[in-house]
């Protein structure tokens, strides 16, 4: 049995950077307590974690968005798009401190009011809190970059809300948890392959007839699907035959195709009888078995498993040695002896090579980091 680790219990203090302050630094009554104390928070991702336990959750410099909004005597406040206590507060993750560093501090209002305190990631710049227009990429297999996340991250969405918090000086934790939906599809050898014949076979999937579009409500998180249903199918991420995206919640019809297979040329498209609802912040599992026929050498598909789970961590968002990038300066014909001066492993590493006759060369390790 999986059991479900809350991760990323770094400090997200708001501390001030100078010239950093607007007009919300103070909230409305434009002042801050007599005692000075900034609200403190902490992030947390609610999810499974499969592959790795102890890790933070988040890597070096990824941002989230935080609104602070202050109570109306024993009244919840209702968040705004500018006037909060806090508004859409970017926090950006310093790994090597395991901690958040904030634009600006944010105050308690006085010794008594509680606040609500709402995050999401990644970090934007929303128009409307009520109606945050998203989009997931339609190709999420596409790799991380020094100024870019790659398709899969960029398209998840987290988010959390720490409900009617009274001024204290202790740590605020902010649970945060995926909204959006994740089809998995597994592609899992059957009868009839020579040795070694299944893992040198061209594998693709595409999810079909998703909307890509949504509005997110980042006062409860709810995300609704909109606009039409994309005509080009969404590419997944694939490790060891397993193909993951993200989804934008929603319901499609019954017999509409879910996702197409091609495996040696050969075409599959998997539907449902019934209307097959993408759930928000859940995973949904399916197992395909492909088999060769001796005689003919034709492949057939048989769904060998399907399951809805809690959401299980990847091997592309939140992780700080996939996303590591490493410069190495090298001479001509050392290339390799300078990698491994570096202390890295060559066989690990996505290369982007600069210059041609020229001595400088640049070795980046991006997204997923290996090659699959």
């Amino acid at each position: 049995m999986r059991i479900p680790i809350l991760r990323n219990l770094a400090i997200l203090s708001l501390l001030a950077t100078a010239g950093a302050c607007t007009d919300d630094t103070f909230g409305t009554s434009g002042s801050h307590d007599d005692s000075g104390r900034p609200i403190l928070l902490s992030g947390e991702i609610d999810q499974v974690a499969t592959t790795r336990v102890n890790d933070s959750g988040f890597c070096d410099g990824d941002e989230i968005g935080v609104y602070i909004v202050d109570y109306q005597g024993n009244t919840p406040g209702t968040l705004q798009n500018s006037g909060n206590r806090g508004t859409n507060v970017k926090h950006t993750y310093d790994e090597a401190n395991n901690r958040w560093n904030s634009a600006y501090d944010v105050y308690w209002k006085d010794e008594h009011t509680p606040i609500d305190v709402y995050g999401y990631y990644p970090f934007s710049s929303p128009e409307d809190v009520n109606a945050y227009a998203f989009e997931v990429q339609k190709d999420q297999s596409t790799d991380a970059t020094s100024a870019t996340m790659g398709g899969y991250e960029a398209s998840d969405f987290l988010w959390g809300k720490a409900v009617n918090v009274a001024p204290t000086d202790r740590v605020i934790m902010l649970p945060m948890r995926h909204r959006m939906s994740s089809p998995r599809i597994t592609l899992v050898e059957g009868e009839g392959f020579a040795e070694g014949q299944w893992a040198g076979l061209e594998k693709q999937v595409l999810i079909r007839n998703t909307k890509r579009n949504a509005l997110i409500n980042l006062a409860d998180g709810t995300v609704t699907a909109t606009g039409d249903v994309s005509k080009t199918g969404t590419i997944p991420y694939v490790k060891d035959d397993a193909f993951r995206a993200i989804v934008v919640p929603q319901t499609i019809a019954a017999g509409t195709v879910l996702f197409s297979i091609t495996v040696d040329g050969t075409a599959y498209s998997f539907s449902k009888e019934e209307a097959f609802t993408y759930e928000s912040g859940r995973m949904h599992n399916f197992s395909i078995k492909v088999d060769k026929k001796a005689a003919t050498g034709e492949y057939t598909f048989t769904l060998v498993g399907e399951s809805i789970t809690a959401w299980e961590n990847d091997d592309v968002s939140h992780d700080a040695t996939m996303k590591e990038y490493i410069v190495i300066e090298s001479s001509a014909g050392h290339l390799k002896d300078s990698i491994m001066a570096a202390g890295k492993d060559y066989r690990e590493l996505h290369l982007k090579l600069e210059g041609s006759k020229m001595p400088a060369r640049t070795i980046r390790r991006t997204g997923r980091g290996f090659p699959q």
